[in-house]
């Protein structure tokens, strides 16, 4: 279960494009603030889908519609909990497991798979590089083919990989632009560029607010785009972490994993 939730999370992240935090913070130092906000996932050829976040530290609440049905999933890594809650029937059903430290959530992350993956992948840290003027740690990942490494250059801030060089031959580049300003934000943007032996090089943007340490937006070599749009910064209710009174605890399937959107 501990592993379940710390995915959950971590997945939860990612689907919404998001960048937990920085390293870990020195005492007194501010933290990322709270906020709300819509996020829009795209894929080419579909129609886009939304949901709205909001973010606390490290609790998240998720709001969105699946199977024509509104979910809402609320996710307190630091109580090992989370909540799945069906506002039509007003019933919800609860998954519990050990607590995820901070660190998991908010402090330092590594580029390695979560423990416990079902592939057996080593992943070593072998020294550090600079790239885009900022000094990256450099990781390799093999999954025990001689020869198959990926090379990461890996920075922790952003939790973003600056660079990756594949096993296969090709690479995935982010470079540094400029200090843009979006819908009254002061967020970098930078460029993304995918080179593949025998394909056209295809390009990307991704710009990244250092001060919520979230990604505002991303476009994808692939076309896949997220976004957040109705940002709304500062102090959010504590009602949004917490199940509603009267509402029906429910039992979830036997082995049942926590739904994702």
């Amino acid at each position: 279960m501990y592993i379940r939730l710390k995915n959950a999370f971590l997945g939860a992240a990612a689907l919404l494009g998001l960048s937990l935090a920085a390293p870990t913070i020195a005492a007194g130092a501010e933290r990322p603030q709270a906020y709300s906000a819509i996020a829009i996932h795209g894929f080419p050829g579909r129609a886009e889908t939304s949901g709205r976040i909001v973010k606390s530290g490290s609790r998240i609440r998720l709001e969105y519609t699946r199977d024509g049905q509104k979910v809402v999933q609320i996710i307190l890594p630091a109580q090992g909990v989370m909540y799945l809650l069906n506002p039509r029937d007003k019933t919800y059903m609860e998954f519990r497991g050990p607590s995820v430290p901070t660190t998991s959530t908010e402090g330092y992350t590594s580029p390695c798979p979560p423990t416990g993956s079902a592939r057996k992948i080593t992943c070593r840290k072998i020294g550090s590089e600079v790239i885009s003027g900022i000094t990256a740690e450099k990781w390799v990942l093999a999954s025990g083919q001689q020869g198959r490494a990926l090379t990461i250059l890996w920075d922790p801030a952003r939790k973003r990989a600056l660079r990756q060089d594949f096993p296969g031959g090709g690479n995935m580049v982010m470079g540094f632009v400029a200090m843009e300003e979006i819908a009254g934000r002061k967020v970098e943007h930078w460029l993304i560029r995918l080179a593949i032996p025998g394909q056209k090089v295809q390009g990307g943007d991704w710009w990244f607010d250092p001060e919520l340490r979230v990604t505002l937006r991303e476009n994808l070599p692939s076309g896949e785009t997220r976004r957040l749009e109705n940002i709304k910064v500062g102090p959010v209710d504590e009602a949004a972490f917490q199940v509603p009174s009267g509402w029906t605890l429910v039992k979830a399937p036997a082995g049942a994993a926590p739904a994702r959107k």
